[in-house]
Order: C-alpha cells, then structure tokens, then sequence
C-alpha cells in the first residue's frame, strides 16, 4: 500500500505514517503475552495492583503497646502485693503457686519495652536485655544447681506454696522471659536483616504454645504442664501474662514482614505448625507425668498395705509367744510330754511356724517338735552370732525378739523369734519359734495381695523372699520400697508393677496426643502455607486480569457479518445507511486510516494525471502483492 503518491504502505492499517497502528499493539500485546512477557499496564492500574505502602494497620501499630502495657500493670500490681503481704493477688488461691518478684519485675521491664517501642526505641532494648539476663541467670541456677544470689535480691520472699526454691521463677518463666528478652534486643540491630521477623515469629510462637497448655493444665488438673519435675511451678497469672507478651512479639514480627500486597508473612506456616507442636510436647510430657505417677500412686498404696500386713502377722506371732513364755511364768515349768504336747497342737494351728523349741539358760535346745529332721538342732545356739545377739536381746529386754535372717538346717533362709522366760527373777530359758521365710510369706502374701505386682522382701542388700520377680524391671522409677520394723530386725519391701500390669496401667494417650499433634502441626502449616499460596496466585491472577482489561479498553473490535457492495465496496450498517468502508471501520473502533494508492490504483492515477509510472511501483504491480 502507497502512503501517499510515492510512498509504499505496511500492508495494514496505518496511523497517519507514523509507525504501526494501535491494531498492530493490540497484537504485539497478545503476542507478548502468549509468550510470558509483561504487558503494558497504564499508570493507574499500576497504582491499584500496587498500592503505595500507607504503614502498618492501626491494630498492628497500638496491640502490642496495648500488650506490654497490660503486662507492665500485671507485674506492678504483683509486685505491690509482695509488699503489702497479699497473698490474693501473688498466688490468687493459697494452693497455687505465687508469682515471684522477679517474675513481676520481668513482666514490668518487658511491658515497657513493647509499649515505647515507638516512642523510645533506644529504651526496648536495654529493657529487653535486662529481661533476656534475668531469664538466662536463671535458668543457669536450675542447670548447674547454683545459687546466683538474684532470686531474692530485691525482695525477701515469704511464699513457698510449690516453690523449690525461694523467689527462684519457675524454670519455664525464666526459658519464656529469656526468648521474650532476646527478640526485644534484637529490635535494635541495624539494617534489613531477613531472618529477624521470622527468629521473633518463633520465639513468640514457642512462648504462646507452652503457656496455652499450661493454662489448658491449670483447667484439666496436669500439673506436668506447668511444672518441671519438683521445681519451681508456673503461677496462673504468670502464664496468663506470658501468653500476652507472646501475642504482641507475634504481632510485631508479623508486621515487620508484612509486604504491601501480602496480608500474612511468607514465613507464617512454620511459627504456627512449631506452636502446636511446642504444645503437643508439653502435653504429652505432662500426661507422661500424671500417668507415671497415677502408676507410682497405685503401687505405693499396694506396698503399704502389703508391708501393713506382713507387719500385723508378725506381731501376732510375738504375741502369741509372748502369751506361751508368761504361761510357763505363770504355771511353771511343764512336763516335757505336756510341753511337746501343747507345742504339736501349736504347730497344728499355725502351719507358718516350721518348729517350736525350749531352749535353756545356756542358750542350749533341750526340746524340740517336730523332732522329726530337727535332730542336729539340739546344739548350743551362741555358736551362731545372730541367734547368741537375739538370745541377749530378748533376755535384757524381757519381750520377744526376732532374729536377723538365718540358714535353716534343711536348706533355705528363715528366722526365729524367741520368748524369754523368767521365774523368780531368774531366767528359765526361751520359747522359740522357728519359721521358713519363703514359707511364711507365701501364706502372709496370697496371690490375690497386690496382684500383678512383683514383691522382693530382703534384709539389708539380700533379699529373701521374691515372688514374680524374674525379668528385668519395667521402669526403676515405678520402684517402691517400703521398712518393716520389727523387734530385733528391719526389713525392706519393694514392689513394682510386672510387665503385664504395666502394660494394663500403661496407657497410649500421651502418645496419641503427640502423634496428633505434630499431625495437626503438619497439617496447619501445610494448610497456611497452600493458603498463602492461593492467595498469592489469586492476586497475580488479579493483577493480570486488571493489566488484560487495560488493554482491552484500548481495543474494540468487529464481530458478524457486514453486508459490503461488492463493486463500490460500501458498507450498509444496521439502519440501512451505506457506508465507505473506512469511515464505519473509523466510527466502530479505535482505529484510524491513512490514504495511499494500490499499485493498480496509482498506475491509473499516474496515466490519468499523464506523469510516467515510476519503477518502484511497476516492479510492485510485477510482483502481485495484492489481491
């Protein structure tokens, strides 16, 4: 196409000669983006997709001062009830653990340092270190089992209610006040670094999850959740103002991170998912805790009944020799056919006692029943050291004596209790019982006493009694060890559970809630995260659609069929008027026209005007460059 006479077109629409068309940039735009390039967006979609950065939101600027500051009268109104001797607002009830002082005075330097962060940000991390240094010489007290001289520095403390150690904060009060302390410090290095919303997103994340669960503990009754072992507990309030003063270093590190066309941190599924499973830790471990010692509980009432009863036996034994010597006291020295007599019928009626003797001043057995097997015991008892001991005991003392444990002639251990006896002031010799110990207690611990629970009773580090006692122990800790005195000897009962009862007692819900909850940890951040995800491509789907309408307004274009006159080339639009083509083309878009000649056309206007054909258009009439 000629623009003009003397000039050849671009073989489309044209703008007037100079340069390609907005028909020719509605194409160029479609090409680029069939290709991955960006469109021209004009400047006010551009400033709609990207908004100029207004600040934080309102809530996100005063929550965390609202935090620090609730926290700062927290511990001031703890602090003033340490030393106005009130104990309501220091522990709340007369069970609970008091919050210390230096715990109130943490909650005061921490609540100042997020309330002026704005308006004195040199002043939150001075105070945040000094929070950070209280926190870790603490817990460097519990570590080291050292005494720092800072838990009562300030303040004598007068509450021991779950306290280990006097004004010591509970070791998860100084672990929270640590993290809590670091994240404010570094609010004051310099730069952009990268990793420090996400660092105080973490700590936050972990303080709030541990004081959650410890206040779920304080309404489910798990001690475990809110204290470690035997140390120092978690105040109520305390965990209360530790979970505000996690949500505002949340809240800070949130909006640190936050991008202008974001609306959460990239970095949030990890703080979310590490503080469910922060949680679940404390929780299962606290479950752990309460069920190891509902188990503990169990079998030290079981031990202290079964160390009751073999207790009462053995008394009952003492009391009935002691009613067989003051009968010889009392009737004199009987016959030996009626001694042995009584003593059969004994032996008959208590079938725990092996045998019964009458032993003489010099400490020689001079009858015995059953005689049967019993020969070689008539002897002289002061060559054995424990009987010759129990013989003087009972003798100077005048009352029954058991011996320690002995080797019995037939094999196995056993013990003796020996009744003196005295006529006239003057001793007439012993009535002795000889027992078997396996024997004994056999009958004084029938399998229905303490049943699936393994016994050992020993004297000393031997024992000499063990029933269910093969295999090694379950847990050392699920151990109780109870002292049976008895008159002459002590000796030493332990029980535990067997592996079957431990397995009956033993139940799979602490590792079920961790099982569910690092799922649900899993599970949340993954869900944040395709959350974030979807949310990001929604707004990069936006802001193409907002760029492609841009570009349509520019562009309108022509659909159906348009009647044209096939000679004069006249186009008939929708009232019946005809139209040159160029003209409806012009009033139905954007487009405009440039006149010129077709090579057909100009060599007809050059043989009319009688001017010679140039050769650049015959050679283009030549080559057919046009329908």
């Amino acid at each position: 196409m000629i623009d003009g006479p003397g000039r050849m077109g671009n073989g489309g629409l044209s703008t007037g000669g100079r340069g390609p068309g907005k028909g020719v940039n509605c194409a160029r735009f479609f090409l680029r983006a069939s290709c991955g390039g960006m469109p021209y967006i004009a400047p006010s979609v551009h400033h709609a997709l990207h908004p100029r950065n207004q600040g934080d939101p309102a809530w996100m600027r005063t929550l965390p001062a609202v935090t620090g500051g609730a926290c700062a009268v927290l511990g001031l109104v703890v602090m003033a009830g340490w030393v106005a001797h009130s104990a309501t607002l220091i522990q709340l009830r007369p069970t609970l653990a008091p919050m210390q002082f230096n715990t109130a005075l943490c909650f005061v330097l921490a609540g100042l340092a997020l309330a002026c962060r704005d308006r004195a940000p040199g002043a939150a991390p001075i105070l945040g270190g000094l929070v950070a240094v209280i926190g870790i010489l603490t817990l460097g007290e519990y570590l080291f089992h050292a005494d720092l001289g800072i838990d009562q520095l300030l303040f004598r403390c007068y509450i021991m209610t779950e306290t280990s150690d006097p004004g010591r904060m509970s070791p998860v009060s100084s672990f929270c006040f640590a993290l809590s302390g670091l994240a404010l410090v570094s609010l004051s290095l310099g730069g952009a670094q990268r990793w420090r919303p996400p660092a105080m997103g973490v700590a936050a994340s972990v303080i709030i999850g541990i004081t959650l669960v410890a206040l779920l503990g304080y309404a489910w009754g798990l001690p475990g959740t809110y204290g470690w072992a035997q140390l120092t507990r978690v105040a109520m309030h305390t965990a209360v103002g530790l979970c505000l003063l996690g949500a505002g270093l949340f809240i800070i590190a949130w909006s640190m991170a936050l991008e202008p066309d974001e609306h959460s941190p990239r970095w949030l599924p990890a703080p979310l998912a590490l503080a469910v499973l922060t949680g679940s830790l404390v929780l299962y471990f606290a479950l752990e805790t309460k069920q190891d010692l509902g188990i503990a509980q169990t079998v030290r009432a079981d031990a202290e009944g079964t160390a009751s009863q073999i207790a009462v036996r053995m008394e009952a034994r003492f009391h009935s020799m002691a009613r067989m010597a003051q009968d010889w006291e009392i009737s004199g020295a009987p016959t030996q056919a009626a001694w042995e007599a009584n003593a059969a019928s004994y032996v008959h009626d208590v079938p725990d006692v092996q045998a019964l003797e009458w032993i003489d001043a010099t400490h020689r057995v001079r009858w015995i029943v059953p005689p049967e097997g019993n020969e070689t015991t008539l002897s002289d008892l002061s060559l054995d050291e424990r009987r010759k001991a129990a013989l003087e005991q009972a003798e100077r003392e005048h009352q029954p004596v058991v011996t320690r444990i002995v080797s019995l002639l037939d094999g196995g251990y056993g013990f003796v209790i020996y009744a003196p006896i005295k006529v006239n002031g003057q001793s007439d010799g012993f009535v002795a019982a000889v027992f078997k110990a396996e024997t004994c207690l056999q009958r004084y611990l029938p399998p229905a006493v303490a049943a699936g629970e393994a016994i050992s009773v020993s004297e000393g580090a031997q024992p000499f009694y063990v029933r269910d006692g093969a295999g090694p122990r379950v847990r050392a800790d699920w151990t109780v060890q109870e002292t049976i005195e008895l008159h002459g000897a002590t000796w030493t009962l332990r029980m535990w559970p067997t592996p079957a009862l431990a397995a009956r007692l033993d139940s799979p819900l602490p590792a079920v809630v961790l099982c569910a909850g690092a799922l649900g940890a899993l599970l949340l951040g993954a869900v944040s995260y395709y959350a974030q995800r979807s949310s990001r491509q929604a707004m990069e789907t936006a802001r193409a659609n907002l760029a492609l309408r841009a570009a349509l307004d520019q562009v309108k274009t022509l659909e159906g069929l348009l009647p044209i006159c096939c000679y004069c080339k006249r186009v008939r639009d929708d009232t019946g008027y005809w139209s040159q083509i160029d003209t409806y083309i012009r009033k139905r878009t954007k487009a405009s026209f440039s006149h010129g000649y077709c090579p057909e056309c100009a060599v007809k206007f050059y043989e009319e005007c009688g001017i010679e054909v140039p050769d650049k258009v015959k050679a283009e009439l030549e080559a057919g460059n046009f329908e």
